[in-house]
């Protein structure tokens, strides 16, 4: 019987600061607001952004530890199963982080686990769907990758392509792709201050690279 398929590389996520100053800032790549809630229990504002092609969730907490840390700091992933596909991917020895249960929003369920170099990955499984056909009113045309630090990059790319089961591009190995969304893996990651080392955005001209009110650094390719 073949091992149950994730199916969906559904957004980026983490913590923000200043919430508005964020919204602000990806408004002015041409960033949408598809889905808006407060969960009452945690106190939490999640707020899903469609940039272009891809989504990014941000996650803002009325009531932040005092040492809180903000920035995105995980992938979420779609399946169909997800206690079949949680508990395979630990079987194979990934780090358990948070086992399968209803999710804060009430919106079906998620689980979290370790990719080989640390990273936190979501699994999801709801019937909700935000994101809405590619927006093309602003500079970028997609959100070409997700650059994660890999250090163990051979181990990186065994979790990715052999058990998450996303396609290696033939045209640059680092790059793992599921539909028309990526994971980038950088066996040398260049300095960040966030545990998602940065977004690779394409745009219709050359720009610097930016960073975000939390500190996440946008790199920017031009693309046709």
């Amino acid at each position: 019987m073949l091992d149950r398929v994730i199916y969906e590389l559904n957004h980026v996520g983490g913590p923000a600061g200043d919430l508005d100053a964020s919204l602000e800032f990806y408004a002015g790549l041409g960033a949408e607001v598809v889905d808006r809630l407060f969960m009452t229990g945690s106190r939490v504002h999640r707020v899903h952004l469609q940039l272009a092609t891809g989504l990014v969730e941000l996650l803002h907490s009325e009531e932040p530890a005092p040492d809180a840390t903000f920035g995105l700091d995980h992938v979420g992933f779609m399946t169909d199963e997800l206690d079949a596909d949680y508990a395979r991917l630990i079987g194979l020895g990934y780090a358990e982080l948070t086992p399968p249960r209803v999710a804060g929003s009430g919106q079906g369920r998620l689980a979290f686990l370790s990719d080989p170099n640390g990273v936190r990955i979501e699994l999801l499984q709801r019937t909700e769907e935000f994101r809405v056909p590619p927006i093309r009113s602003g500079p970028v045309r997609r959100l070409a990758f997700i650059a994660l630090p890999a250090p163990d990059f051979e181990a990186a790319a065994e979790f990715y392509g052999t058990h998450l089961r996303l396609n290696r591009d033939p045209s640059d190995h680092s790059v793992f792709r599921i539909g028309d969304d990526a994971v980038k893996l950088l066996e040398s990651p260049p300095a960040a201050t966030t545990p998602v080392n940065h977004l690779g955005l394409a745009t219709t001209t050359a720009r610097p690279d930016a960073h975000d009110p939390d500190g996440n650094r946008l790199t920017f390719v031009p693309s046709q």
